[in-house]
Protein backbone atom coordinates (compact mmCIF):
# COMPACT_ATOMS: atom_id res chain seq x y z
CA UNK A 1 0.00 0.00 0.00
CA UNK A 2 2.75 2.44 0.35
CA UNK A 3 3.42 2.62 -3.15
CA UNK A 4 -0.15 3.90 -3.86
CA UNK A 5 0.08 7.78 -4.77
CA UNK A 6 -2.45 9.99 -2.58
CA UNK A 7 -4.87 12.77 -4.27
CA UNK A 8 -7.42 14.47 -3.11
CA UNK A 9 -10.35 15.67 -5.17
CA UNK A 10 -11.67 19.25 -3.35
CA UNK A 11 -14.91 19.33 -6.46
CA UNK A 12 -15.82 15.80 -4.74
CA UNK A 13 -14.51 15.39 -1.32
CA UNK A 14 -12.61 11.83 -1.74
CA UNK A 15 -9.17 10.92 -1.63
CA UNK A 16 -7.49 8.43 -4.26
CA UNK A 17 -5.20 6.19 -3.41
CA UNK A 18 -3.65 4.95 -7.10
CA UNK A 19 -1.20 2.20 -7.23
CA UNK A 20 -0.44 -0.09 -10.15
CA UNK A 21 -2.80 0.19 -12.93
CA UNK A 22 -4.58 -3.19 -13.85
CA UNK A 23 -3.04 -5.96 -16.66
CA UNK A 24 -5.14 -6.46 -19.62
CA UNK A 25 -8.21 -8.08 -17.41
CA UNK A 26 -9.40 -5.12 -16.40
CA UNK A 27 -10.24 -3.95 -12.95
CA UNK A 28 -13.34 -5.80 -10.24
CA UNK A 29 -14.90 -3.16 -8.51
CA UNK A 30 -16.24 -3.44 -4.98
CA UNK A 31 -18.13 -0.47 -3.49
CA UNK A 32 -17.83 -1.18 0.97
CA UNK A 33 -19.92 1.05 1.78
CA UNK A 34 -21.44 4.74 0.49
CA UNK A 35 -18.27 7.04 -0.41
CA UNK A 36 -15.77 3.60 -0.28
CA UNK A 37 -14.65 2.28 -3.62
CA UNK A 38 -11.79 -0.12 -4.02
CA UNK A 39 -10.41 -1.92 -7.78
CA UNK A 40 -8.73 -4.83 -7.77
CA UNK A 41 -6.77 -6.77 -10.79
CA UNK A 42 -8.81 -9.42 -12.28
CA UNK A 43 -5.79 -11.09 -12.62
CA UNK A 44 -3.34 -11.34 -9.99
CA UNK A 45 -5.59 -9.41 -7.61
CA UNK A 46 -3.81 -6.54 -6.43
CA UNK A 47 -5.31 -3.26 -4.94
CA UNK A 48 -5.18 -1.19 -7.91
CA UNK A 49 -7.24 2.10 -6.34
CA UNK A 50 -9.19 3.11 -3.30
CA UNK A 51 -11.42 5.67 -3.35
CA UNK A 52 -13.00 6.90 -0.33
CA UNK A 53 -15.18 10.24 0.96
CA UNK A 54 -13.36 10.35 4.02
CA UNK A 55 -16.69 12.84 5.59
CA UNK A 56 -19.12 9.59 5.17
CA UNK A 57 -19.46 8.21 8.72
CA UNK A 58 -20.70 4.81 6.32
CA UNK A 59 -16.95 4.61 5.26
CA UNK A 60 -14.91 5.10 8.29
CA UNK A 61 -15.49 1.59 9.95
CA UNK A 62 -14.72 -0.46 6.34
CA UNK A 63 -11.79 1.64 6.24
CA UNK A 64 -10.36 1.01 9.82
CA UNK A 65 -11.06 -2.53 9.40
CA UNK A 66 -8.58 -2.61 6.00
CA UNK A 67 -6.21 0.36 7.14
CA UNK A 68 -6.37 -0.12 10.75
CA UNK A 69 -7.40 2.51 13.31
CA UNK A 70 -5.44 5.57 11.81
CA UNK A 71 -6.43 5.22 8.55
CA UNK A 72 -9.55 7.09 8.82
CA UNK A 73 -7.57 10.53 10.78
CA UNK A 74 -4.77 10.64 8.74
CA UNK A 75 -6.51 10.90 5.74
CA UNK A 76 -8.89 13.45 7.12
CA UNK A 77 -5.86 15.23 7.91
CA UNK A 78 -4.66 14.51 4.21
CA UNK A 79 -7.41 16.07 3.05
CA UNK A 80 -8.22 19.00 4.82
CA UNK A 81 -4.25 20.23 3.81
CA UNK A 82 -3.19 19.50 7.61
CA UNK A 83 -0.19 17.55 6.04
CA UNK A 84 1.21 17.22 3.13
CA UNK A 85 3.23 13.95 3.76
CA UNK A 86 1.74 11.20 1.83
CA UNK A 87 -0.56 8.90 3.66
CA UNK A 88 1.79 5.98 4.63
CA UNK A 89 -1.24 2.84 4.76
CA UNK A 90 -0.90 -0.92 4.37
CA UNK A 91 -3.78 -3.10 4.23
CA UNK A 92 -4.10 -5.92 6.58
CA UNK A 93 -3.26 -9.03 4.56
CA UNK A 94 -6.22 -11.69 5.13
CA UNK A 95 -9.08 -8.71 4.86
CA UNK A 96 -7.43 -7.54 1.91
CA UNK A 97 -7.23 -10.95 0.30
CA UNK A 98 -10.80 -11.53 0.83
CA UNK A 99 -11.83 -8.39 -0.42
CA UNK A 100 -9.54 -8.80 -3.65
CA UNK A 101 -11.54 -12.32 -3.86
CA UNK A 102 -14.76 -11.53 -3.08
CA UNK A 103 -14.41 -8.43 -5.35
CA UNK A 104 -13.19 -10.79 -8.19
CA UNK A 105 -16.36 -13.48 -7.71
CA UNK A 106 -18.73 -10.39 -8.24
CA UNK A 107 -16.77 -9.73 -11.62
CA UNK A 108 -16.81 -13.00 -12.80
CA UNK A 109 -20.79 -13.95 -11.43
CA UNK A 110 -21.72 -10.93 -14.27
CA UNK A 111 -20.00 -12.70 -17.08
CA UNK A 112 -20.47 -16.59 -16.36
CA UNK A 113 -22.69 -19.28 -17.95
CA UNK A 114 -23.66 -20.30 -14.80
CA UNK A 115 -26.78 -17.90 -13.86
CA UNK A 116 -26.17 -15.85 -11.40
CA UNK A 117 -28.85 -16.61 -9.52
CA UNK A 118 -27.12 -19.72 -8.51
CA UNK A 119 -27.03 -20.10 -4.91
CA UNK A 120 -22.97 -21.67 -5.06
CA UNK A 121 -22.34 -17.91 -6.14
CA UNK A 122 -24.05 -16.53 -2.65
CA UNK A 123 -22.61 -19.57 -0.42
CA UNK A 124 -18.85 -18.49 -1.35
CA UNK A 125 -19.78 -14.92 -1.49
CA UNK A 126 -21.08 -15.26 2.25
CA UNK A 127 -17.68 -16.52 3.30
CA UNK A 128 -15.52 -14.12 1.98
CA UNK A 129 -17.69 -11.03 3.14
CA UNK A 130 -17.52 -13.06 6.64
CA UNK A 131 -13.45 -13.18 6.19
CA UNK A 132 -13.54 -9.57 5.11
CA UNK A 133 -15.22 -8.73 8.04
CA UNK A 134 -18.58 -7.50 6.10
CA UNK A 135 -21.04 -8.75 8.34
CA UNK A 136 -24.28 -7.50 6.98
CA UNK A 137 -23.34 -8.79 3.15
CA UNK A 138 -22.21 -11.62 4.91
CA UNK A 139 -25.74 -12.87 6.77
CA UNK A 140 -27.56 -11.95 3.22
CA UNK A 141 -25.49 -13.92 0.67
CA UNK A 142 -25.84 -17.19 3.04
CA UNK A 143 -29.41 -16.80 3.79
CA UNK A 144 -30.04 -16.50 -0.06
CA UNK A 145 -28.48 -19.46 -0.46
CA UNK A 146 -29.47 -21.97 2.25
CA UNK A 147 -32.85 -21.04 1.34
CA UNK A 148 -32.35 -22.21 -1.94
CA UNK A 149 -30.22 -25.26 -0.89
CA UNK A 150 -32.71 -26.49 1.62
CA UNK A 151 -35.25 -26.53 -0.89
CA UNK A 152 -34.53 -30.60 -1.63
CA UNK A 153 -32.42 -33.48 -0.36
CA UNK A 154 -28.65 -32.40 -1.59
CA UNK A 155 -25.82 -34.07 -2.57
CA UNK A 156 -22.21 -32.26 -2.85
CA UNK A 157 -18.98 -33.45 -3.47
CA UNK A 158 -16.46 -33.99 -0.85
CA UNK A 159 -14.92 -30.29 -2.34
CA UNK A 160 -17.77 -28.20 -1.56
CA UNK A 161 -18.61 -29.52 1.90
CA UNK A 162 -16.85 -27.40 3.97
CA UNK A 163 -18.53 -24.13 2.20
CA UNK A 164 -22.05 -26.01 3.01
CA UNK A 165 -20.77 -26.03 6.83
CA UNK A 166 -19.91 -22.72 6.76
CA UNK A 167 -22.30 -21.35 4.89
CA UNK A 168 -24.73 -23.07 7.40
CA UNK A 169 -23.19 -21.54 10.37
CA UNK A 170 -23.47 -17.99 9.06
CA UNK A 171 -27.00 -18.24 8.18
CA UNK A 172 -28.41 -19.98 11.24
CA UNK A 173 -28.19 -16.10 12.91
CA UNK A 174 -30.63 -14.72 10.22
CA UNK A 175 -32.54 -18.22 9.19
CA UNK A 176 -32.48 -20.25 11.61
CA UNK A 177 -35.77 -22.97 9.88
CA UNK A 178 -33.95 -22.86 6.48
CA UNK A 179 -30.15 -23.71 7.82
CA UNK A 180 -32.29 -26.53 9.75
CA UNK A 181 -33.75 -27.86 6.91
CA UNK A 182 -30.63 -27.63 5.37
CA UNK A 183 -28.45 -29.68 8.36
CA UNK A 184 -31.09 -32.64 7.72
CA UNK A 185 -31.36 -33.22 3.73
CA UNK A 186 -27.95 -32.67 2.99
CA UNK A 187 -25.03 -35.13 2.53
CA UNK A 188 -21.58 -35.73 1.14
CA UNK A 189 -20.66 -38.14 -1.84
CA UNK A 190 -17.26 -39.43 -2.12
CA UNK A 191 -17.78 -40.28 -6.13
CA UNK A 192 -16.16 -38.35 -8.68
CA UNK A 193 -17.69 -35.41 -9.40
CA UNK A 194 -19.44 -35.15 -13.05
CA UNK A 195 -22.65 -32.43 -13.55
CA UNK A 196 -25.97 -34.34 -14.77
CA UNK A 197 -26.25 -32.05 -17.67
CA UNK A 198 -23.28 -32.26 -20.78
CA UNK A 199 -22.34 -28.55 -20.31
CA UNK A 200 -20.54 -26.65 -22.81
CA UNK A 201 -18.35 -27.91 -25.59
CA UNK A 202 -14.38 -26.10 -25.62
CA UNK A 203 -13.51 -27.99 -28.65
CA UNK A 204 -16.30 -26.56 -30.70
CA UNK A 205 -15.75 -23.44 -29.08
CA UNK A 206 -12.29 -23.23 -30.20
CA UNK A 207 -12.91 -24.52 -33.59
CA UNK A 208 -15.49 -21.82 -34.56
CA UNK A 209 -12.74 -19.19 -33.06
CA UNK A 210 -10.50 -20.51 -35.64
CA UNK A 211 -11.93 -17.99 -38.35
CA UNK A 212 -12.60 -14.56 -37.47
CA UNK A 213 -15.81 -13.23 -38.48
CA UNK A 214 -16.51 -10.06 -41.31
CA UNK A 215 -18.77 -8.46 -38.33
CA UNK A 216 -17.72 -7.26 -34.89
CA UNK A 217 -19.36 -7.79 -31.62
CA UNK A 218 -19.22 -7.48 -27.82
CA UNK A 219 -22.70 -8.28 -25.89
CA UNK A 220 -22.96 -6.36 -22.92
CA UNK A 221 -24.04 -8.80 -20.10
CA UNK A 222 -26.76 -7.13 -18.25
CA UNK A 223 -28.07 -10.19 -16.08
CA UNK A 224 -30.73 -10.84 -19.00
CA UNK A 225 -28.49 -12.96 -21.76
CA UNK A 226 -26.70 -16.02 -21.12
CA UNK A 227 -23.09 -16.11 -22.06
CA UNK A 228 -21.07 -18.08 -24.11
CA UNK A 229 -17.67 -19.45 -23.43
CA UNK A 230 -16.08 -16.37 -25.25
CA UNK A 231 -17.66 -12.84 -26.57
CA UNK A 232 -18.00 -15.04 -30.21
CA UNK A 233 -20.19 -17.36 -28.75
CA UNK A 234 -22.12 -14.35 -26.64
CA UNK A 235 -24.08 -14.34 -29.84
CA UNK A 236 -25.34 -17.16 -32.35
CA UNK A 237 -24.91 -14.13 -36.05
CA UNK A 238 -25.57 -15.18 -39.51
CA UNK A 239 -24.37 -12.57 -42.13
CA UNK A 240 -26.05 -13.18 -45.46
CA UNK A 241 -24.56 -10.56 -47.52
CA UNK A 242 -26.55 -11.54 -50.71
CA UNK A 243 -29.94 -10.81 -48.93
CA UNK A 244 -28.02 -7.76 -46.98
CA UNK A 245 -29.42 -9.28 -43.81
CA UNK A 246 -27.75 -9.85 -40.42
CA UNK A 247 -29.80 -12.55 -37.97
CA UNK A 248 -28.69 -12.41 -34.38
CA UNK A 249 -29.77 -14.67 -31.36
CA UNK A 250 -29.14 -14.58 -27.73
CA UNK A 251 -29.84 -16.98 -25.22
CA UNK A 252 -31.78 -16.17 -21.97
CA UNK A 253 -30.71 -16.93 -18.41
CA UNK A 254 -33.11 -19.31 -17.52
CA UNK A 255 -34.30 -16.31 -14.85
CA UNK A 256 -34.34 -13.94 -16.95
CA UNK A 257 -37.63 -11.57 -16.89
CA UNK A 258 -39.21 -11.59 -20.39
CA UNK A 259 -40.37 -7.85 -20.28
CA UNK A 260 -36.70 -6.56 -19.30
CA UNK A 261 -36.18 -6.78 -22.69
CA UNK A 262 -38.76 -5.69 -24.61
CA UNK A 263 -36.84 -2.02 -24.66
CA UNK A 264 -33.60 -3.66 -25.88
CA UNK A 265 -32.70 -3.01 -29.91
CA UNK A 266 -29.66 -4.63 -32.22
CA UNK A 267 -27.88 -2.40 -33.96
CA UNK A 268 -25.23 -2.60 -37.02
CA UNK A 269 -23.29 0.55 -36.10
CA UNK A 270 -20.21 1.92 -38.18
CA UNK A 271 -18.48 3.10 -35.18
CA UNK A 272 -15.68 5.69 -37.05
CA UNK A 273 -18.37 8.13 -37.97
CA UNK A 274 -20.87 6.76 -35.00
CA UNK A 275 -23.85 5.87 -37.20
CA UNK A 276 -26.47 3.49 -36.71
CA UNK A 277 -27.03 1.35 -40.24
CA UNK A 278 -29.74 -0.72 -38.86
CA UNK A 279 -31.83 -1.67 -35.98
CA UNK A 280 -34.30 -3.52 -34.88
CA UNK A 281 -36.41 -4.70 -31.16
CA UNK A 282 -35.25 -8.41 -30.29
CA UNK A 283 -38.30 -10.61 -29.97
CA UNK A 284 -38.94 -13.74 -27.98
CA UNK A 285 -38.26 -17.03 -29.69
CA UNK A 286 -38.31 -20.11 -26.87
CA UNK A 287 -34.82 -19.50 -25.03
CA UNK A 288 -34.29 -16.89 -27.32
CA UNK A 289 -34.19 -13.35 -28.33
CA UNK A 290 -33.48 -12.52 -32.23
CA UNK A 291 -33.42 -9.83 -34.74
CA UNK A 292 -33.01 -9.70 -38.14
CA UNK A 293 -31.56 -6.60 -39.38
CA UNK A 294 -31.28 -5.22 -42.80
CA UNK A 295 -28.74 -2.52 -43.59
CA UNK A 296 -29.04 -0.25 -46.59
CA UNK A 297 -25.53 0.39 -46.82
CA UNK A 298 -23.16 -2.14 -47.91
CA UNK A 299 -21.51 -3.88 -45.03
CA UNK A 300 -18.75 -5.43 -47.06
CA UNK A 301 -17.43 -2.01 -48.13
CA UNK A 302 -17.16 -0.76 -44.82
CA UNK A 303 -13.83 -0.53 -42.17
CA UNK A 304 -15.82 -1.58 -39.17
CA UNK A 305 -19.24 -2.74 -38.59
CA UNK A 306 -20.26 -3.71 -35.13
CA UNK A 307 -23.07 -5.49 -34.12
CA UNK A 308 -24.70 -3.63 -30.93
CA UNK A 309 -27.65 -4.72 -28.42
CA UNK A 310 -28.86 -1.54 -26.25
CA UNK A 311 -31.29 -0.99 -24.10
CA UNK A 312 -33.43 1.69 -26.21
CA UNK A 313 -33.20 2.86 -29.90
CA UNK A 314 -31.70 5.99 -28.62
CA UNK A 315 -28.41 4.93 -27.04
CA UNK A 316 -25.46 7.05 -28.40
CA UNK A 317 -22.80 5.12 -30.97
CA UNK A 318 -19.77 4.16 -29.13
CA UNK A 319 -16.10 5.28 -30.84
CA UNK A 320 -13.98 2.13 -32.67
CA UNK A 321 -11.79 2.73 -29.11
CA UNK A 322 -14.45 1.79 -26.51
CA UNK A 323 -16.19 -1.23 -28.67
CA UNK A 324 -12.92 -2.85 -28.56
CA UNK A 325 -11.90 -2.06 -25.18
CA UNK A 326 -15.14 -3.57 -24.14
CA UNK A 327 -14.39 -6.57 -26.19
CA UNK A 328 -11.13 -6.87 -24.81
CA UNK A 329 -11.91 -6.64 -21.10
CA UNK A 330 -14.65 -9.92 -22.72
CA UNK A 331 -11.98 -11.63 -24.31
CA UNK A 332 -9.65 -11.89 -21.11
CA UNK A 333 -12.30 -12.49 -19.48
CA UNK A 334 -13.17 -15.57 -20.97
CA UNK A 335 -9.28 -16.61 -20.98
CA UNK A 336 -9.09 -16.24 -16.91
CA UNK A 337 -11.65 -19.05 -17.01
CA UNK A 338 -10.36 -21.30 -19.97
CA UNK A 339 -7.27 -20.80 -17.86
CA UNK A 340 -8.85 -22.29 -14.39
CA UNK A 341 -10.75 -24.95 -16.88
CA UNK A 342 -13.88 -25.43 -15.05
CA UNK A 343 -14.66 -28.57 -14.86
CA UNK A 344 -18.80 -28.05 -14.00
CA UNK A 345 -19.07 -25.96 -16.92
CA UNK A 346 -17.84 -28.11 -19.53
CA UNK A 347 -17.28 -31.84 -17.99
CA UNK A 348 -16.81 -33.69 -21.45
CA UNK A 349 -13.89 -30.96 -22.38
CA UNK A 350 -10.02 -31.91 -21.82
CA UNK A 351 -7.49 -29.77 -20.48
CA UNK A 352 -6.11 -29.32 -24.19
CA UNK A 353 -9.54 -27.85 -25.21
CA UNK A 354 -9.30 -25.38 -22.45
CA UNK A 355 -5.74 -24.30 -23.13
CA UNK A 356 -6.33 -24.10 -26.71
CA UNK A 357 -9.08 -21.31 -26.07
CA UNK A 358 -7.05 -19.78 -23.49
CA UNK A 359 -4.53 -19.07 -25.97
CA UNK A 360 -6.77 -17.63 -28.40
CA UNK A 361 -8.98 -15.44 -26.56
CA UNK A 362 -5.41 -14.00 -25.12
CA UNK A 363 -4.30 -13.32 -28.49
CA UNK A 364 -7.71 -11.84 -29.70
CA UNK A 365 -7.43 -9.83 -26.03
CA UNK A 366 -4.19 -8.72 -27.03
CA UNK A 367 -4.92 -7.77 -30.32
CA UNK A 368 -8.41 -5.60 -29.73
CA UNK A 369 -5.78 -3.69 -27.09
CA UNK A 370 -3.55 -2.87 -29.70
CA UNK A 371 -6.43 -1.85 -31.90
CA UNK A 372 -7.46 0.51 -29.02
CA UNK A 373 -4.32 2.17 -28.96
CA UNK A 374 -4.20 1.78 -25.11
CA UNK A 375 -2.39 -1.31 -24.46
CA UNK A 376 -2.72 -2.07 -20.62
CA UNK A 377 0.86 -3.33 -19.33
CA UNK A 378 1.85 -6.81 -19.94
CA UNK A 379 1.54 -9.41 -16.73
CA UNK A 380 2.44 -12.95 -16.22
CA UNK A 381 -1.15 -14.90 -16.70
CA UNK A 382 -2.55 -15.73 -13.63
CA UNK A 383 -5.76 -17.37 -13.74
CA UNK A 384 -6.85 -16.34 -10.38
CA UNK A 385 -9.13 -18.56 -7.77
CA UNK A 386 -11.46 -21.30 -8.48
CA UNK A 387 -15.41 -20.41 -7.93
CA UNK A 388 -17.30 -23.31 -6.78
CA UNK A 389 -20.38 -22.44 -9.33
CA UNK A 390 -18.41 -23.18 -12.13
CA UNK A 391 -16.77 -26.11 -10.43
CA UNK A 392 -20.35 -27.15 -10.21
CA UNK A 393 -21.70 -26.17 -13.06
CA UNK A 394 -24.45 -24.73 -11.11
Amino acid sequence: MNNLTPAYEPETGQVTLDGQPAGPAGEAVLILAAGLELAFDRMDGHLVRVIADVAEDAAAAPLSHLFGAQAVPVLRDFAAGLTTASPELSPEPAVCAALSQLARLDATRLTSPVPRSSPWWSAEAALLAERAGLQARALAEAARAVRVLAGRPLIVPAFAAPTVRAVLNIAAADDPEAASRLRENWQVTDEPWRPAVPGLDVAAEVTDLETSPSLHWALELTGIFRPGLSPQSDLLVDHDSSAGTVTIEAFLLPDANSAAFDQYQARLVDPAIRRVLAQAPLRAKGKKVHAVLRSQYPLDELDEVWIDVVNGPRCPVQGASTHRIRRALRWADAALRAERAPAGLAPLSCPSDWAALAAIAWQRCHQDWAAAETSPPRVAIKPGPDFLAEQLGG
